[in-house]
């Protein structure tokens, strides 16, 4: 029996010194108030789940976490980084999706030289009776994509790189190989294959006939689009929703022509037959940060990264975020498909965890 810890009742509220009009504007309009004009409905309980004081190993960060609902239980695999600032990966269920109870100890760690600085950024998907999950692993120079997979979380198979030899995307250079990373696989077959999308600056695809060995694309499936809100970069979401209209692919992109570097949420549809066909792409983001805690946070992108996070405080932050060089972002590694609508997990300024909801149909409609 594992121990856990029920986190219902901790809040980072103390963390954020914002301006009373969000909270105000929560009393007058309620509900209404989370409605974007993007049709997705931002929780009023956000974050709903945050850093936790009494783990040694999430008390700095909880965030970027693949989610899944299975027997009316929900379930959160997230990263987290405390005391050491290293990436780990915690366990949460919950049987209203909001109300998250924490395992005390992580439910995967870095043990391989190719992740020594962190296993991150997990997603997750179930096929027959079998998690698979890929995530980044990162040994302080290069992150890659990194399978394994398990059947309850206390096991978990061989953990191994995806693509050891990848030259392509623009992060690729003679000190950091290989680089690679954010891929979602599919839930079920497509013709004879299994596949993934996978990137951080542009969205490649590969296939695989026994989900061990995997080809990668020769060209990238989804790119950047000039005078868009994902101009410059674009990243892979959770894995790949199935809907009446195709295959549902969730993206972060960041505009070029906005110095802040902002992460926004994206969407596109793709042919069911063959997904590297796309059928439809958003024109305006479908979420972006807007609550305080999704803009001000300990963010990874800020320069100086980790060993910087670990020597800066919440007053920095805010006064990094006034001079606007502090990027903003909201990350979404998990959505639950419940139908009519999807739920997304989706991390804030890279510190906290909220949820938001929204149908295809009306994300579609609208953009």
């Amino acid at each position: 029996m594992r121990t856990v810890l029920n986190v219902h009742n901790l809040s980072c509220d103390s963390l954020y010194d914002g301006p009373p009009s969000i909270s105000i504007m929560k009393d007058i309009f309620g509900s209404l108030f989370w409605y974007t004009l993007l049709m997705i409905l931002k929780s009023p309980a956000n974050p709903v789940l945050s850093p936790i004081p009494s783990l040694w190993w999430a008390n700095k960060k909880v965030y970027n976490t693949a989610s899944f609902l299975k027997d009316n239980v929900y379930s959160l695999v997230f990263r987290a980084i405390g005391d050491d600032y290293i990436s780990r990966l915690g366990m949460a269920t919950s049987l209203d999706g909001i109300n998250f109870e924490v395992q005390e100890v992580p439910v995967f760690e870095p043990i391989n030289k190719y992740e020594t600085h962190g296993c991150e950024d997990p997603r997750i998907t179930l096929i027959d009776d079998t998690y698979w999950m890929a995530y980044t692993a990162y040994d302080g120079l290069t992150a890659r994509i990194a399978l394994t997979s398990t059947k309850d979380f206390m096991s978990w198979s061989e953990r191994y790189i995806l693509f050891p030899n990848w030259k392509e995307g623009r992060w690729v250079s003679p000190t950091q190989n290989a680089w690679n990373k954010a891929a979602a696989i599919f839930p079920e077959k497509i013709g004879n294959n299994y596949k993934l999308f996978f990137g951080d600056d542009c969205i490649w695809g590969a296939e695989s006939e026994d989900l061990t060995h995997w080809q990668a694309s020769k060209k990238p499936i989804l790119a950047p689009r000039k005078g868009f809100f994902d101009s410059s970069y674009i990243e892979m979401g959770p894995p790949p929703i199935k809907t009446d209209h195709g295959w549902l692919i969730l993206y972060h992109g960041i505009d070029g022509r906005d110095d802040s570097r902002v992460y926004k949420l994206g969407a596109a549809v793709m042919d069911y037959a063959d997904p590297s066909i796309i059928l439809w792409r958003c024109k305006k983001p479908i979420l972006e940060p807007s609550e305080l805690f999704e803009k001000v946070g300990m963010i990874d992108i800020i320069d100086g990264g980790m060993q910087r996070l670990s020597k800066i405080d919440f007053v920095s932050l805010h006064e990094l975020s006034k001079q606007n060089k502090l990027p903003q972002a909201i990350f979404c590694c998990g959505a639950i498909d419940q139908g009519d609508n999807i739920q997304l997990y989706y991390s804030g300024s890279d510190t906290v965890l909220c949820l938001a909801t929204g149908s295809v149909a009306n994300i579609m409609n609208c953009y």
